[in-house]
C-alpha cells in the first residue's frame, strides 16, 4: 500500500448510552470484548469502549473499503495494531464522551482531552521543568487551555512510541513558539537533541483539546464526523 494521508476521525458516544442501542451494537461484537464491556459499571464507560470499536470499523471501511472482523494484536506497552494489514498504522482516543481514531501509513499518535478543572501542581509533578516555567509564565486567562494543549501534544507522542506512559513524561521537552497553539511550531527535545517528528492541530468539540503525532507532516487538514450507527 503506497504512503497515505493521516485521516482523524471523530464520534460522539452519546447515542450509545441509550441501553436499546448499546444492546445491539453488543450483539455485533466478539464475545471477548462484549464480556469486557459488560464488566464495566456504567455505561458511559461501556458506550466509550464499543465507540471505539465502531470508529475504528468506519473508519477502515471509509479509507479502505475494509469491512471485515478486527484481527488485533497488542504491543508489549498496550499499542494495538492489525494483524492482518500490518501496513495501516491506527491511534485510538476517548475523553468525555467523544472517541477518536487516526490512520496513518507510519505509527502514529492520537490524544483527545476535555478541558477540567486546571491544576497546575500536576504540571510540577508531570512536565519537564522548561514546560513548567513557560506554562507559569503565561497570563493566567490562557493558562488552562495551554496546560492540556500540552498535556495533550506529549501524550500524543507517548502513543506514538508505542511506549504510552512507560515513556515518563518528563523524558522528553516540548518546545513552543510564539502565538500558540495556532500559529507556532512545536518542538520536541530529549537530552538536548530534537526528535524529528511533526504535530497537528485538530479543531474539535468546545471544551476539547485534540492533537497528533507522526514521523511524517502528511496530515490531512479536516477532522471528519461520523455517526455512532453501527454498520457501515
Amino acid at each position: 500500500m503506497n504512503e497515505f494521508k493521516t485521516r482523524i476521525f471523530m464520534a460522539d458516544t452519546l447515542p450509545l448510552q441509550n441501553p436499546q442501542l448499546l444492546d445491539d451494537c453488543l450483539d455485533q461484537v466478539g464475545a471477548q470484548r462484549r464480556e469486557k464491556i459488560l464488566r464495566m459499571k456504567s455505561i458511559q464507560a461501556q458506550a466509550l469502549s464499543i465507540g471505539t470499536e465502531i470508529l475504528l470499523e468506519k473508519a477502515l471501511y471509509e479509507s479502505f473499503g475494509l469491512h471485515k472482523e478486527l484481527d488485533i494484536k497488542i504491543g508489549s506497552h498496550g499499542k494495538p495494531s492489525l494483524i492482518n494489514d500490518p501496513e495501516i498504522h491506527y491511534n485510538l482516543s476517548h475523553s468525555g464522551n467523544y472517541v477518536v481514531c487516526a490512520l496513518a501509513s507510519d505509527e502514529i499518535g492520537v490524544d483527545l482531552q476535555k478541558m477540567k478543572q486546571l491544576n497546575l501542581k500536576l504540571a510540577k509533578r508531570y512536565f519537564a521543568e522548561e514546560e513548567v516555567k513557560w506554562l507559569f509564565d503565561l497570563p493566567v486567562e490562557k493558562q488552562k487551555k495551554s496546560f492540556f494543549d500540552l498535556w495533550a501534544i506529549k501524550e500524543s507522542y507517548m502513543k506514538f512510541t508505542g511506549k504510552g506512559f512507560a515513556l515518563p513524561m518528563k523524558s522528553f521537552s516540548v518546545r513552543i513558539g510564539e502565538g500558540f497553539p495556532d500559529h507556532s511550531e512545536v518542538a520536541l527535545f530529549k537530552d538536548k537533541k530534537k526528535i524529528t517528528v511533526s504535530f497537528k492541530k485538530y479543531g474539535g468539540p468546545e471544551g476539547y483539546v485534540l492533537w497528533c503525532c507522526s514521523s511524517s507532516s502528511n496530515f490531512e487538514e479536516v477532522l471528519e464526523w461520523m455517526s455512532m450507527e453501527k454498520g457501515v
